[in-house]
């Protein structure tokens, strides 16, 4: 009977000897993951906090739209892809628009406007070949209606980045004939200007703090903005670069050809001010001149005839 108590206790000591070795071993393990539960456990009620507190068009309408865009591109050809990813790129990628978000667009726009001519279509009582006449230019309207958004915005930026390169090649030259640097002429003309021109330049010069050489972070503006002017202005700076010409010289040649461009660009819009100023003379105010000019005289005329008579 001793004998067996003994036995019972050396077991018993060491299944406790055992447990406590595991419990010390394994216990901040299993505290570390219960606490990653908790905070997994929490951040999923936050999140659902969050996502409740949301708009419904962040919770419902935006999945939806980029599962659509996400299924019309693979359906459209790469050539059109391509085509429209650089329009979207040239325009400065508006409310950071990609062209799975351009299709959805153009997509949800077509149904609207042939839900609009349905809705005339019905009010109206017209036939089914009315119909289809209305359904047409609704479907156009709403294809083409994005990319001539986007083709405006492609225009709009263009002209600004025109309007503001020859200033900035003047800025650029002074301060590299003072001593500076390059890239220093270029950090000191995104400080002193403001606009789209001075944003690009200012994106170029994070590329290169972030590794980027200088070549590949100006041509990348070059892809960015699509402007003909900047491009010749950017590749002459990197034929200089690379053939080790002065880069002063080469600033000033291209201020002054950019000046002349400008002065060249307002001599052709005030050439074309008269042909644009026909229509409204024609239209809007030869009738109202002749209404006061021969106003008078056509109601002395018509009296003159009815005392006549």
């Amino acid at each position: 009977m001793l004998q067996l108590t003994v036995y019972l206790m050396v077991f018993t000591t060491a299944v406790l000897a055992v447990m406590n070795i595991y419990e010390y071993i394994f216990s901040p393990r299993n505290q570390v993951v219960e606490r990653l539960q908790l905070i997994l456990k929490t951040g999923e009620q936050k999140k659902g906090e969050y996502e409740l507190k949301e708009p419904c068009w962040e919770r419902l309408c935006k999945p939806v739209f980029k599962s659509l865009g996400n299924g019309l591109s693979n359906l459209t050809p790469q050539g059109i892809r391509q085509n429209i990813e650089k329009k979207i790129i040239y325009a400065g990628n508006p409310y950071n628009m990609g062209f799975n978000s351009f299709i959805s667009l153009q997509v949800l726009l077509a149904a609207f406007f042939v839900i609009l001519a349905l809705l005339i279509s019905w009010a109206l009582k017209t036939d089914a070949t009315k119909t289809f006449l209305f359904l047409v230019p609704a479907v156009i309207t709403g294809v083409l209606l994005p990319v001539n958004m986007i083709n405006t915005r492609i225009v709009q930026r263009r002209q600004q980045i025109q309007k503001a390169l020859p200033d900035m090649l003047d800025l650029l030259l002074v301060s590299v004939e003072a001593g500076l640097s390059f890239d220093m002429s270029l950090k000191r003309v995104t400080e002193q200007a403001t606009g789209i021109l001075s944003k690009e330049i200012n994106r170029a010069l994070e590329e290169m703090r972030l590794g980027k050489t200088r070549e590949e972070a100006l041509r990348t503006v070059i892809h960015r903005t699509g402007v003909p002017d900047l491009s010749s202005f950017i590749n002459a700076v990197i034929q200089a670069e690379q053939l080790g010409v002065n880069i002063a010289n080469t600033l000033r040649i291209q201020a002054a050809t950019m000046r002349q461009k400008r002065r060249q660009l307002a001599e052709e819009t005030a050439m074309k001010a008269p042909i644009k100023m026909l229509f409204p003379l024609v239209f809007f105010i030869f009738p109202t001149l002749f209404v006061i000019l021969l106003g008078p005289a056509f109601i002395k005329i018509m009296h003159t005839f009815s005392d006549m008579l």
